[in-house]
């Protein structure tokens, strides 16, 4: 009788390395920081993401070359695309009807599944922070749903001021601030296209437009997001245009 009750003992202690009760965690634990992840925050998609461990393998000058000589990378007019912006459930509208002038598209979500491992230790950061099966996931569907390819693109809305001093335009994300004359907008796009039946990828910056703010006395905020809109669309234009005309 004993030697079970030792036995019962030992097990549950042992059993209680791993377990512990929520309520209980709440009550006695004091907050710890940065163990949450604001609401506001945008999870972007890495190169990871899009592109494995390519993106962090060592190069050598053979695969260089091999680059050079393989296929160039194409994507033809009318092709069937999944269409994704990173740190965004579905791509913004202008962004969708500027790609639908060229491609046949569909969407997907370009926030990332944040994978976790299970641990015992309650203090352990169990949180990756790349999903690596996330464009092999989403040439899966590409395949089932016949697409040709998957077009991923970031982009981030920057403002600049001209430093007097090195003569120079000073530029940041923009955070809602108030605009003013002297301020100049530009719409940074980045985008990856990845082919769905060899996973043969390319990627590619466009040369960034430029724009000065129209500030008339007493504008307001309505004005301000108008133009904001209309630097998003003639940017949307004008990258998506020289990105089918270099991948065509």
């Amino acid at each position: 009788m004993h030697f079970r009750l030792t036995l019962f003992l030992c097990a549950a202690a042992f059993l209680s390395g791993c377990s512990y009760s929520p309520i209980d965690a709440k009550k006695t634990e004091a907050p710890r920081a940065g163990s949450h992840v604001s609401k506001t925050t945008t999870v972007q998609l890495t190169d990871r993401d899009v592109f494995g461990s390519e993106a962090t393998l060592a190069v050598s000058e053979e695969d260089i070359q091999d680059a050079l000589d393989g296929e160039k990378f194409s994507v033809p007019l009318n092709a069937s695309v999944i269409l994704v912006q990173s740190g965004s459930r579905a791509p913004e509208m202008m962004m969708q009807q500027e790609m639908s002038k060229y491609y046949l598209i569909s969407t997907f979500s370009g926030i990332p599944d944040v994978q976790k491992s299970l641990s015992c230790n309650k203090n352990a950061d169990t949180t990756e922070g790349e999903n690596m099966n996330y464009m092999q996931a989403l040439r899966y569907i590409a395949a089932k749903g016949q697409q040709k390819a998957v077009i991923v693109y970031w982009d981030e809305l920057q403002s600049g001021k001209y430093d007097t001093v090195t003569k120079n335009t000073v530029w940041s994300g923009y955070k809602n601030e108030k605009l003013t004359d002297a301020t100049l907008l530009r719409y940074l796009v980045r985008f990856a296209l990845v082919d769905v039946a060899t996973g043969e990828w390319a990627t590619w910056s466009p040369v960034n437009y430029e724009y000065s703010v129209l500030s008339p006395t007493g504008a307001t905020s309505e004005l301000q997001e108008q133009q904001i809109v209309q630097l998003k669309q003639k940017t949307y234009a004008a990258v998506v245009k020289d990105l089918v005309s270099r991948y065509e």
